[in-house]
């Protein structure tokens, strides 16, 4: 690979952790892309969108720190500066941190012409974001599914990717307010019953075949199934029984938590975003709702 020339850009998708029942299993990009400019400069971070005033525009920044990672050299020694274009929002479980990290990776490793694939983002990414799930639908993109597997490296995680759903249009509700993976997950018990555990099971399983398959009565039934996370996070998330009653009366085919909250997205498929968005727009006037695609890309650099 020869080295990028400057400028060029960077982007990665938001992504979707647990689609319900597969919780720290399942994963789905969106499309919804956060874009990183690389031009040449003098070591600032230029930030635009979402984290304006909030964010550090230094070497500290994520972006820049997973570039510095990938590159071996800060920005400010590359004589480059990043222009971040955030559009994922952030702290509302839709993977905002591992797509800023994924630009900032893959914008190291093109400018200093290292070959990368998407097995190598997903490592990279798992051990400096920390959420295995979210980076592999980053890396890969459409849904993934990580396991367990000694055999898969130090972090022990193997990616099965499933392909896009293309039939699926998705619509996330984001609340105006954030809440932390951290205390999101302090709510879940530490030992499950051995029906519910089965009850999971079942679920996920459905859903993978519905998903695969493109059977949608099966990716309905399987919405509605999960126990492991989503009933412990009601209480943090009260937007998940208000986003299901709203949409009880749609073709919608169901809603989940996207990964930890407070995001709530909406399965439909085309011929009921319509119906489905109108209802959510009068039960939620202040929330953003996003009609999205599940990607069939991960992180890339844009020819």
């Amino acid at each position: 690979m020869t080295t990028a020339r400057l400028p060029f850009t960077v982007s990665a998708p938001a992504s979707s952790g647990n689609l319900g029942p597969g919780f720290d299993v399942l994963a789905m990009a969106l499309e919804l892309r956060n874009l990183v400019k690389v031009a040449k400069g003098s070591g600032t971070v230029h930030v635009k969108g979402h984290g304006v005033g909030s964010l550090p525009t230094d070497a500290t920044n994520l972006v820049a720190r997973a570039y510095e990672i990938a590159a071996g050299t800060s920005i400010t020694d590359a004589g480059i500066d990043l222009h971040c274009d955030n559009r994922i929002p952030p702290a509302r479980g839709l993977g905002s941190s591992t797509a800023a990290a994924a630009c900032g990776l893959v914008a190291g490793w093109e400018h200093t012409g290292t070959e990368w694939d998407e097995d190598t983002l997903f490592d990279a990414l798992a051990e400096l974001d920390g959420h295995p799930d979210n980076a592999a639908a980053c890396a890969h993109g459409g849904i993934v599914l990580c396991r367990d597997e000694p055999d898969a490296g130090e972090g022990g995680i193997d990616v099965v990717a499933l392909g896009a759903a293309d039939w699926l249009t998705p619509i996330a509700v984001v609340p105006d307010r954030e809440l932390s993976t951290a205390e999101s997950r302090a709510a879940l018990p530490t030992t499950y019953d051995r029906a519910d555990v089965v009850r999971a099971i079942s679920a996920a399983s459905l859903l993978v075949g519905g998903l695969i398959g493109g059977h949608v009565e099966l990716v309905e039934d399987a919405l509605h199934g999960d126990v492991i996370h989503e009933p412990h996070r009601a209480a943090l998330v009260p937007e998940l029984a208000e986003v299901r009653e709203a949409t009880a009366h749609t073709d919608a085919l169901g809603a989940t938590l996207s990964g930890a909250g407070p995001t709530v997205l909406v399965w439909c498929t085309p011929d009921a975003v319509t119906q489905a968005h109108g209802s959510l727009s009068i039960d939620f006037p202040h929330a953003e709702l996003l009609t999205l695609a599940c990607a069939r890309e991960g992180a890339r650099v844009e020819r």
